[in-house]
Parts: structure tokens; sequence; C-alpha cells
């Protein structure tokens, strides 16, 4: 048990410092981790897609480019999810780096492949939402 957490925290530095090299030599010698970083990534993935799934309804409903305040009142009401503003702006600049998301002057606008996670997302979670 003591010998994963310390594998765990090695990874955790290894990861952080991006040598692509070490982490994949960590993940063939430990394949557990893998598993153990993909629920992790899923995890985050699933508030980030809140968050698409957020500015695609509220992009439909106002015809614009979606504003924070927007985004916060449609996780709020549709998908009844609280969010700090300043953890939304965090995950908006990730999903921004992913290519999904655009800034525009006044807000966020989905790209083509964010439109793609926003369709899922809502398709998959459909019985739950109260749009």
């Amino acid at each position: 048990m003591f010998k994963k957490k310390k594998i765990r925290e090695d990874f955790d530095e290894i990861f952080k410092s991006g040598d692509q090299k070490r982490i994949k030599q960590m993940l063939e010698e430990n394949p557990w981790l893998l598993e153990e970083v993909s629920e992790e990534i899923d995890e985050e993935m699933e508030d980030e897609e809140e968050i698409i799934a957020a500015i695609g309804v509220m992009e439909d409903e106002l015809g614009k480019p979606v504003s924070i305040d927007d985004i916060l009142f449609c996780l709020k009401s549709d998908f009844d999810i609280k969010q700090s503003e300043e953890n939304i702006k965090k995950m908006l600049e990730n999903i921004e780096k992913l290519n999904l998301i655009e800034k525009k002057k006044d807000g966020w606008r989905l790209k083509a492949e964010g439109e793609k996670i926003c369709d899922n997302f809502l398709n998959k979670h459909l019985g739950e939402l109260n749009l």
C-alpha cells in the first residue's frame, strides 16, 4: 500500500513536469496508474462538459456569445449545479486551450468540436435536466 502511494506521488511530480518520456515509462511500469489517471480526467471532463453544455444551451437561447453570468445562470437553473465564478473561469481557460470554445468580445462561443460535446452531453443527460 505504501509503495503505491509513493509511486502515485512520484508520478504526480513527473506528470506536472510534463516529461513525456518519463510519464510513458511510469505508465508502462505501473499500468494501474493509467486507470487512476483516466478516472481523474473523466471527472474533470464531466465538469467541463457541463460548462460546454451550458454555453451551448445559452448560445441557442440568446443567439450570441455567452457571458459568465449566463453560464452560471444556466448551470443553476437548467442543470441544478452551483459553481463559483472563479472555477468557471479556470474551466473556460482549459476548454479554450482544447480549442472547443472561443473567446469573443462579449463572451464565449462553441466551436464545432464543442458543439459535438454539447450535443452528446445533452443527449446523455436529457432525462435528468430541467430544460
